[in-house]
């Protein structure tokens, strides 16, 4: 009997045991459930602020950018004024052919002005003008813009060579070649038999080593001065170009017989 009691007593002490550790436990469990809901509390109000936060950045850079966009507007109808304002005066005191470029739609129109106020049409079609400010891995940075304002036609020539300055290699991140290292085209050679030796003699890795292009430019070059020239090219419609303008074959031709040297041209 009193085995039988001793054998009760111990499993009641167990039983008792094993009931406070379940207590400490579960109150053990419910602090650190108060714990990470005190977290999530926090966590879920930080939460709130960044969104908060994120959507008023959100906005102010919307602001900005339709200012942005403002300005870009409010700069194309100002430029657009002085170009018109330029070709009154044109009108006024020039006779003959004359030529517009629109760097914000990439178009030209090439006009003449026969007197006593008769302008005309004569042409008018897509062009590459500048692409703006770019730069190489290196950080070098350069603008090519296309100066806007009134320029002049300065000289004509055909078959011209395209002369590639050290910019090239270094806007693709390649060194300048030095001057022992360049590849010459035969000069005994035609011009278009050059532009053929050019593309069929020489591979690509040899073509970037050329320094005098014959052809890239096309079959005509107008020079308005300062290293803005009229040629052909690719990307019309867009800017696109180290700040020259690019025609196409038969535009250009059409612009280098209409032009004469000291005609006006007004980029906007």
């Amino acid at each position: 009997m009193n085995s039988l009691r001793t054998a009760l007593a111990v499993l009641a002490g167990l039983l008792l045991v094993g009931l406070i550790v379940t207590l400490v436990s579960a109150d053990t469990l419910s602090r650190k459930l108060i714990e990470v809901h005190l977290d999530y509390m926090f966590a879920r109000d930080q939460i709130r602020t960044l969104s908060s936060e994120r959507d008023t950045l959100v906005h102010i850079n919307s602001f900005y950018r339709l200012r942005e966009d403002s300005l870009d507007i409010l700069a194309y109808r100002l430029d657009s004024l002085q170009a018109h304002m330029q070709m009154i005066e044109l009108r006024n005191n020039y006779v003959g052919y004359y030529l517009l470029i629109d760097t914000y739609q990439n178009r030209f129109h090439l006009r003449i002005n026969i007197g006593n106020g008769r302008d005309i049409l004569v042409r008018s079609g897509y062009c590459g003008t500048g692409k703006g400010w770019t730069s190489n891995d290196d950080g070098q940075a350069w603008n090519f813009t296309t100066p806007r304002g009134l320029s002049y036609v300065l000289e004509k020539s055909e078959n011209p060579y395209w002369h590639r300055p050290d910019w090239y290699w270094q806007e693709m991140n390649i060194t300048p070649p030095e001057p022992d290292e360049f590849i010459v085209i035969p000069d005994t050679l035609p011009w278009e038999e050059q532009i053929i030796y050019y593309h069929d003699s020489l591979t690509v890795t040899e073509r970037v080593f050329v320094k005098k292009v014959p052809g890239a430019l096309g079959s005509y070059k107008i020079d308005l001065g300062g290293g803005i020239l009229i040629h052909y090219g690719v990307g019309r419609g867009r800017n696109i170009s180290h700040g020259c303008i690019r025609m196409g074959s038969s535009d250009l031709e059409a612009l280098y017989r209409s032009l004469p040297v000291g005609a006006p041209v007004i980029i906007y």
